[in-house]
C-alpha cells in the first residue's frame, strides 16, 4: 500500500523561491513533488522543513485552480 509522504516546503536560500508540496502517493515526480536544485536560480542544496496546515491548504488549493484554468 503506498503511504504518501508528509507535505514539505522546499526553500532556497540564493533566491528565496519557495513551494509546498503535498505529494498525492510515495512515486515523487521531479519537478512537481521533488526539488534537489532551485528551478529559478539552479542553487542546490534547498532547505526543507515540515509544511504548515496553512501552507498544505494554499498548495492544495492552488493545484484545484490550476486544474480548473486548464
Amino acid at each position: 500500500m503506498p503511504i504518501p509522504p508528509r507535505p514539505h516546503t522546499y526553500r532556497c536560500p540564493a533566491c528565496h523561491w519557495s513551494k509546498t508540496v503535498a505529494p498525492r502517493s510515495d512515486a515523487l515526480v521531479y519537478g512537481i513533488d521533488y526539488f534537489p536544485a532551485c528551478p529559478a536560480c539552479g542553487h542546490s542544496p534547498l532547505e526543507t522543513q515540515a509544511a504548515s496546515p496553512v501552507q498544505v491548504s494554499l498548495a492544495k488549493l492552488a493545484k484545484q485552480i490550476k486544474l480548473l484554468i486548464r
